[in-house]
């Protein structure tokens, strides 16, 4: 079973400078040219950060002409943005903790959009070899918003990387607080984010993207204690400290398989409870999306939908595997999944594929 990707990727554009070299890379099969073409890709990425010629920068990431062009365009970024200056004494990193929130309370409430004790978890971090003991290294009680986070663009990461001298200072982007309001139930994304100053020579002053031990838990139970609210049940998943851009899309991806964990469990403990026998159905959109529907065999009106909308980094072909695999431990024996690209609209409403409405055929 395949899920197509639905999304149209731009026709190679010759005369952007970083997509001719990112071309030229993806089309080698010399070795030795190949690490050439690398560096020259990374020299010039690093030219247009230094420039700050962000609209060089975001034409280059829209005009890649495929799912694996983009990745590799956008590994190359992050390698630029987050290798310091060997010749540099010290560096700083910016990071960030990603942080997903699952939260439920019959009706409405807040969560605060702040930590109550911030240097409690520093010290967790630090008891537990995240953070070493003796870095300088500062951690924001304010918890940023996803768009906050994406508001910082790659040039502005790499100039704090070599000017920023000390992490006491705090970030030099001013956080709002983003408190977490929401009606029922929801699954958020937030980020506890820091800076570490790295002395060259110096073991890591930060740990990125350690492996979560012995620390996970009682960090997550340590968030959970600081943000919780009357009433409200909640579920705190903090992964591991991770650069600024790759948080962003570690935070994003969870937030996704965390939204459609929630979404299974619901529907189907609601069809089941009527004692009746799922099927789930998966279908790419022409919208750029994964269209998921669970509905009883037994009643062909009511089913309940969910939205996976597609991101630059999305794999179609992992997601399908991550959600088999979530169905197959949810005990679901009838999985269809749709190998044509649906339309997103039949007239005037979103089209969703069902156990019992047919996929639009040869779309």
């Amino acid at each position: 079973m395949t899920l197509p990707d639905p999304r149209l990727y731009p026709r190679v554009n010759p005369n952007n400078p970083l997509i001719r070299t990112l071309m030229s890379l993806l089309t080698e099969h010399d070795a030795e040219l190949v690490i050439q073409k690398r560096k020259t890709l990374h020299t010039q990425l690093a030219e247009v950060l230094a420039t700050q010629d962000h609209a060089a920068l975001n034409a280059a990431l829209t005009q890649a002409p495929s799912h694996y062009a983009y990745s590799v365009l956008w590994e190359a970024l992050r390698q630029v943005v987050e290798q310091a200056d060997p010749y540099s004494a010290q560096s700083a990193t910016l990071f960030a903790i990603p942080l997903i929130l699952v939260a439920g309370i019959k009706g409405q409430a807040q969560l605060p959009g702040k930590l109550g004790d911030i240097d409690a978890i520093t010290a967790l971090l630090k008891q537990h070899d995240v953070i070493a003991a003796d870095a300088d290294v500062y951690l924001s009680a304010r918890l940023a918003h996803p768009e906050q986070m994406a508001s910082v663009n790659p040039a502005q990461l790499a100039l704090w990387r070599d000017q920023l001298q000390y992490a006491s200072g705090g970030l030099p982007v001013a956080l709002e607080e983003a408190p977490v309001q929401f009606k029922d139930e929801g699954v958020f994304a937030r980020f506890i984010v820091g800076i570490a100053i790295q002395r060259k020579g110096a073991p890591p002053a930060i740990k990125l993207n350690a492996r979560i031990g012995a620390w996970g838990v009682p960090l997550a139970q340590e968030i959970g204690r600081q943000l919780q609210t009357n009433g409200v049940t909640l579920f705190t998943i903090p992964r591991a400290p991770q650069s600024w851009l790759a948080a962003q899309e570690s935070a994003r991806q969870t937030q996704n398989e965390t939204r459609l964990q929630v979404a299974t469990s619901n529907a189907l403990r609601s069809i089941r409870n009527n004692g009746r026998t799922p099927v789930v159905v998966m279908a790419a959109h022409e919208s750029g999306e994964i269209r998921i529907t669970f509905a009883a065999q037994e009643d062909d009106e009511r089913w309940e939908g969910f939205v996976w909308p597609l991101a630059p980094l999305d794999d179609a072909a992992q997601i399908l595997a991550f959600a088999q695999d979530l169905f197959a431990e949810c005990h679901v024996d009838e999985v269809r999944v749709i190998d044509a690209v649906q339309p997103d609209r039949v007239g005037e409403l979103p089209f969703f594929v069902t156990a019992h409405i047919p996929p639009v055929a040869h779309h």
